[in-house]
C-alpha cells in the first residue's frame, strides 16, 4: 500500500497566501483536555513544577459572521444551489473526512485521522477518528459513511449532484447505483474503504469530492425510504443529524442563523457560545467590521474597502496569487455554436472588468488554470471586437436575438459592463437580478441563457471538473462527453509529466470550445476584526473553516 499519512497534496504547488490575522496558539506549557458544556479545561505548569487545571467558559462569547448571500438549505443533500455560501454553513453542522487548506495547498485530518491509496490507485482506505460523534451523542462509524454513500447514489433519492459520486464502483456515469450496493465498505467500525472505477489517488479524491460528502446518521435515517428522506420532518430541526463542530440553535430563513459549539467535537470544541450568521449587503461588510457589528464575513473586500479598513487600523492582507475567479456562464444548449461563445470571449473587455470590479488587482483569464501557475498552458487572451463580429457573421447570428442573463445584486455592475461590451459586437442581452439559488437553478434547467458567478481557483488541475461534466446538471447545460473524457484521462494519469501534457491539451480544447468564459483571476483582500484569533480566512475558499481553532480576545 502507498502511504499518504497526513500528507500535503503531492501535485499541488504551495500557494503561500498570507493569513488575515496573525494566528495565536497555546504556549508549550498548555494542553487542551476534553470539552464539556462549552468550556475548555487546560493544564498549565507553574514555576514550581505543579500542574493546575483551569476551566474557561465560552458560553457568553458571540461571533458575528456576515454572508452577502443567504443559504438555501440546512440539508447537505437538499440544496438547490450548491453555492459556496451554503457549503460554509453545512461545513459547520456536518462532518467531512478531511480538511483542505487554502488553494488546495495541503490536506489535514478531520473525521479521518489518516488515509492511504493502493499502488494501482483503485482503492482508498480511510482510518476514522474513533472520537467522532453525532450531536445526539451516538458514535459516528464507518457504517454511517457507507450508509450515506448508498443513500446519495440511490436512484430514488433526489439529489441534483449525484455525478459527484460517479467514481464509485457500482454506479453509472450519472452517479446512480446500478445494484444493491456500490464500491464503499466498512471493514470495521473505523476503517472505510472506497473502490474506484478508475485509478484515483486518494488526494485527488479528497480535493475533488470530499467537499460534497457529508456523513448522515444511519440510526435516524436508515428506516426511511430514500425517496422520503429529504421530505422528512427531521430536517425541521437538524441538530441531531449533524456531527460537525457546531450545533443548530435557530434560524430565521434567509436572514439569520444561530449555531452553537459542539462540546464533543473530535478536533476540539469551538471557543464560543454562538456563531451568528447574518445576511448583509456587500456594501456594508467592511463598515460593519469597523463598527464591531461583524467579526468577519465571506467575500473578498474591494480595494476601496480594504484601504478604508487599513486606514481605520484593521489588518488587511492581500493574497500572493490571484485565486479568486469571475466566470461568465453560457447555456451551451441555447448558445450551441461555439463561434458565438468564442465571440463573447473576444468581445468582453476583461481588462476593463478588472479595473472596474477589482481596481486592477487581477489578471485576464484564458482558462480556469491560475495564470503563471504550474499547469498554465500559456494561452494568451486579448480583446478583438472585429474578430468577434466576423465569428458571429460566420455563425449566422441573428442580431435581433436577445439572451437573458441572470445575476445577483452583487454582480449588477459587472453585468451592465458586459451588456455594453457584448452589444458592441452585436449580441443583445437582458439582465435579470435574482437571488443566487434562483440563478443557479435557472441555469441548470435552461431557464436562463447566461449568468455570472465567482469561485476560488486551486492549483489542482481538475478543480472545475463539475462545471464541464455532461453527467451533472451543470450551470452551462453541457452534453458534450469529450470534457469528461479529458477529465478521466487526467485523473487516471499517475505520471506527472504525462499529466501536465494532458492538462495543456485540455486547456487548448477548452479555449476552442469555449463552453464558458473565464473573465479574470483576482487577488483577494481579507478584513477581520482584530479581536478574532486563529482565523485563516483563505481556507473558506475551499468551502471549509477550522472554527475549532478560532478564539476571541475581549
Amino acid at each position: 500500500m502507498k502511504k499518504h499519512f497526513l500528507k500535503a497534496v503531492s501535485m499541488a504547488i504551495v500557494l503561500a497566501m498570507t493569513m488575515s490575522v496573525a494566528m495565536m496558539g497555546c504556549s508549550s506549557s498548555e494542553t487542551t483536555a476534553e470539552n464539556t458544556d462549552n468550556s475548555t479545561q487546560t493544564e498549565e505548569t507553574t514555576e514550581s513544577g505543579e500542574t493546575t487545571a483551569e476551566t474557561t467558559d465560552y458560553s457568553d462569547v458571540v461571533i458575528n459572521y456576515g454572508l452577502t448571500t443567504a443559504w438555501d438549505s440546512l440539508n447537505p443533500y437538499g440544496s438547490s444551489s450548491g453555492s459556496t455560501f451554503n457549503h460554509l454553513i453545512l461545513d459547520k453542522l456536518y462532518d467531512r473526512l478531511a480538511y483542505i487548506e487554502e488553494a488546495a495547498s495541503g490536506i489535514q485530518p478531520r473525521a479521518a485521522e489518516s488515509w492511504e491509496s493502493s499502488e494501482d490507485g483503485m482503492t482508498a482506505t480511510f482510518h476514522l477518528d474513533p472520537d467522532c460523534k453525532f450531536h445526539d451523542g451516538t458514535p459516528v462509524t464507518a457504517n454511517d459513511w457507507v450508509f450515506t454513500a448508498n443513500l446519495v447514489t440511490d436512484p430514488d433519492f433526489d439529489f441534483g449532484m449525484k455525478s459527484e459520486f460517479k467514481f464509485f464502483e457500482g454506479t453509472d456515469d450519472n452517479g446512480v447505483a446500478t445494484g444493491d450496493s456500490i464500491g464503499i465498505e466498512a471493514t470495521d467500525d473505523y476503517t472505510l474503504v472506497m473502490h474506484f472505477k478508475n485509478p484515483t489517488p486518494v488526494e485527488d479524491w479528497i480535493l475533488l469530492h470530499n467537499k460534497y460528502f457529508y456523513v448522515l446518521p444511519e440510526h435516524l435515517l436508515g428506516d426511511i425510504a430514500p425517496a422520503d428522506v429529504n421530505s422528512s420532518d427531521l430536517w425541521d430541526n437538524p441538530n441531531d443529524m449533524g456531527s460537525g463542530p457546531c450545533t443548530y440553535i435557530s434560524e430565521l430563513s434567509g436572514s439569520q442563523l444561530e449555531l452553537g459549539s459542539f462540546a464533543d467535537y473530535q478536533l476540539g470544541a469551538p471557543k464560543f457560545g454562538k456563531l451568528v450568521y447574518t445576511v448583509v449587503s456587500p456594501s456594508n461588510t467592511v463598515t460593519s467590521v469597523m463598527t464591531n457589528e461583524l467579526d468577519m464575513f465571506f467575500q473578498s473586500s474591494t480595494i476601496e474597502d480594504a484601504k478604508a479598513a487599513e486606514a481605520a487600523g484593521l489588518p488587511v492582507e492581500k493574497s500572493d496569487l490571484p485565486t479568486g475567479v469571475a466566470i461568465f456562464l453560457i447555456n451551451n444548449q441555447n448558445v450551441s455554436d461555439k463561434r458565438v461563445r468564442q465571440a463573447m470571449n473576444l468581445a468582453i473587455d476583461k481588462d476593463m472588468l478588472i479595473k472596474q470590479n477589482v481596481d486592477g488587482e487581477g489578471v485576464p483569464s484564458a482558462t480556469y488554470i491560475i495564470p503563471g501557475s504550474e499547469y498554465d498552458a500559456g494561452i494568451e487572451w486579448s480583446r478583438d471586437v472585429e474578430k468577434a463580429k466576423a465569428l458571429l457573421e460566420e455563425a449566422g447570428w441573428d442580431s435581433s436575438t436577445t439572451l437573458t442573463m441572470a445575476v445577483t445584486s452583487a454582480r449588477e455592475k459587472m453585468a451592465a459592463l458586459i451588456q455594453q461590451q457584448l452589444a458592441e459586437a452585436g449580441i443583445n442581452i437582458e439582465v435579470l437580478t435574482v437571488d443566487l439559488a434562483t440563478e443557479f437553478a435557472g441555469l441548470q434547467d435552461g431557464t436562463y441563457d447566461l449568468g455570472i458567478c465567482g469561485s476560488t481557483a486551486t492549483s489542482f488541475p481538475l478543480w472545475m471538473e463539475g462545471y464541464y461534466d455532461y453527467r451533472n446538471a451543470t450551470y452551462c447545460q453541457i452534453t458534450d462527453e469529450r470534457y469528461a473524457e479529458y477529465q478521466e484521462k487526467i485523473g487516471s494519469e499517475l505520471d506527472e509529466t504525462a499529466r501536465k501534457e494532458l492538462v495543456n491539451e485540455y486547456q487548448e480544447f477548452l479555449y476552442d470550445e469555449m463552453p464558458l468564459v473565464m473573465l479574470y483571476h483576482s487577488y483577494s483582500f481579507n478584513v477581520i476584526n482584530p479581536r478574532m484569533q486563529g482565523v485563516h480566512q483563505a481556507d473558506s475558499g475551499m468551502l471549509n473553516e477550522a472554527v475549532w481553532n478560532w478564539s476571541v480576545t475581549q
